[in-house]
């Protein structure tokens, strides 16, 4: 029997699983997930350059946000591209928490405003099919062909909640996933 802690974990972990799926789908189209090719040529970038492109993504939705609360310090991790020789793709994992329920979902849908006036598409902006049914917005850079995923992660507040489950802080999570860059100098396991 799955504790309530448990069935958080996995539901967070099905959720980034989803996130991962759904970046690689818009990131490089669905014939590139039946057959490990891609259907577009990586650029050439070095991996440096593409950690602090990401990182510029990053700052760019954090400002879009508006949100002034705090972050978690995760910095970009870099993976490699399957079947591309030197190929990797940078990912982007962090929370922004600190601010109420309501100042979250209004830098949620101030993004879902906000980033197609910078060239961002929207592909999704609902409820999240989860237990939660917290919102989350799916967006697409579609200079840079960065891939985005804010999804509003607050503490539950049912009344059978675990101490666990109760003990996090409401904020926005984001995941920001890059397309396959291609770096000569880059072997797996390089960060």
């Amino acid at each position: 029997m799955l504790t309530s802690n448990h069935r958080r974990i996995a539901s967070r972990t099905a959720r980034l699983a989803a996130l991962t799926l759904a970046a690689l789908i818009a990131t490089t189209g669905c014939s590139a997930m039946n057959n490990d090719a891609l259907d577009y040529t990586p650029e050439k970038m070095p991996v440096k350059e593409a950690k602090d492109l990401v990182r510029k993504q990053s700052s760019l939705i954090l400002d879009l946000s508006g949100l002034k609360g705090e972050t978690t310090n995760g910095s970009p991790d870099v993976s490699p591209c399957e079947k591309v020789e030197h190929g990797y793709r940078v990912k982007h994992f962090w929370k922004v928490y600190g601010p109420s329920r309501e100042a979250l979902t209004a830098a949620l849908e101030r993004l879902h405003e906000g980033l197609p006036k910078q060239g961002w598409k929207a592909y999704r902006f609902e409820k999240a099919n989860s237990k939660a049914q917290q919102m989350q917005l799916d967006v697409e850079d579609m200079k840079l062909h960065h891939t985005v995923r804010v999804e509003e992660d607050f503490v539950s507040r049912a009344p059978d909640a675990s101490k666990w489950e109760k003990a996090g802080r409401d904020g926005l999570y984001i995941t920001l996933d890059s397309p396959c860059y291609v770096d000569p100098d880059y072997k797996v396991g390089n960060q």
